[in-house]
């Protein structure tokens, strides 16, 4: 059998996925994590979300969340007409091309253009008083120096961040502020215990909200002063929640659902070389983490998963980078049709292991 898909359960789900299986109806929250365009290994995952409408259930909501890239995939699948959403953000990011010659102002508008590719006014509109889904997207707001647009002035202070940030991730509170931004009837449980603050979503600030949490430091402008949240310059979510740093959980009889790229799970973006960094106790008790097999990641160009490295790689070939980024959003339905057919086969049961 092929090792295309891997299942980790938290403690908390562990013998209830062996026993039962998974039953859709517990999947409170669906997670996603920032990694740039490592996010095409999920396209064929999402896809079959949507087609499959697993998720959507009457009578109960289910939290859609994530930073940067992750967060974009939940806005795009809980957008009015979702796989035409999804499949233009998939297309505006992939067919980005960029140059020695970009600044953090050019590339701050080449983002706003792949928020606007998919996100209408009607969409917009649908999101916020979507019949099943909320969202909530992370931010950060930057304090001090590293609130400067000036690289002089913005660089050292990313670095002090990062040093402090592998003696204690507490040190992150000096440098940012977590901000997430919500929609539904009630602020999410989650963000009701967190270190920072929480914004609901409306027409104003969505679209800014979407810009901001993609708008890496250093690299991309910030979005200043967005509608409803407090005063200042607004960066990367991922730069506190990266790919899983939160108890999400609604409730004892839910399930978070996270579909990553990789085995580890890295809390936050300072946190990729501090190997021993784990996220918070608790917060993956009741988490099922899916992922894709070593056999899937050599089905891959070069073996590998995409990475925002490529966009250097291949300056002088974009269409090389592009053609292999389609490549895996192709090769990527295999794993929706393997989380499908071992979810609805019971097989789950017999594949989880513990988290």
């Amino acid at each position: 059998m092929k090792d295309y898909i891997q299942f980790k359960a938290g403690p908390k789900i562990l013998s209830l996925i062996r026993d039962e299986g998974l039953d859709p109806a517990r999947i409170g929250v669906l997670a996603g994590p920032a990694g740039g365009p490592k996010w095409f290994v999920s396209v064929g995952f999402d896809r079959m979300l949507m087609e499959s409408r697993l998720l959507e259930r009457k009578g109960s909501r289910v939290l859609l969340a994530g930073s940067s890239a992750g967060a974009w995939r939940c806005l795009a699948m809980a957008c009015k007409n979702a796989p035409d959403a999804y499949e233009k953000l998939r297309i505006a990011y992939s067919r980005n091309v960029f140059t020695a010659a970009d600044t953090p102002a050019s590339l701050s508008e080449a983002l706003r253009g792949n928020v606007d590719a998919f996100l209408s006014d009607v969409d917009i509109e649908h999101i916020l008083a979507h019949p099943v889904y909320d969202v909530a997207v992370h931010t950060v707001r930057a304090k001090g120096p590293a609130a400067s647009e000036k690289s002089r002035i913005q660089g050292p202070a990313l670095l002090v961040a990062a040093g402090l940030n592998a003696i204690t991730s507490r040190a992150m509170d000096l440098f940012f502020q977590r901000v997430a931004f919500f929609s539904g009837p009630k602020v999410p449980n989650f963000a009701a215990s967190f270190n920072g603050c929480a914004v609901r979503l409306d027409r104003k600030n969505l679209r800014r909200a979407a810009l901001a949490t993609g708008s890496l430091p250093y690299i991309i402008k910030g979005v200043e002063n967005i509608s409803g949240a407090p005063l200042g310059v607004y960066r990367d979510g991922g730069l506190i929640d990266y790919q899983l740093n939160q108890d999400y959980c609604p409730g004892a009889d839910k399930i978070t659902l996270f579909f990553h790229y990789q085995e580890r799970i890295v809390p936050g973006w300072f946190d990729k070389h501090v190997k021993w960094r784990n996220p918070p106790s608790g917060s993956l008790d009741r988490v099922l983490q899916v992922y894709p097999g070593a056999d899937f990641v050599e089905l891959l160009p070069d073996h590998r998963l995409p990475d925002r490295q490529d966009f250097t790689t291949f300056v002088n070939d974009p269409m090389e980078r592009i053609r292999r980024w389609d490549r895996v959003s192709e090769l990527s339905d295999i794993l929706g049709r393997e989380f499908l057919e071992s979810v609805e086969s019971g097989q789950i049961k017999n594949l989880v292991k513990p988290l």
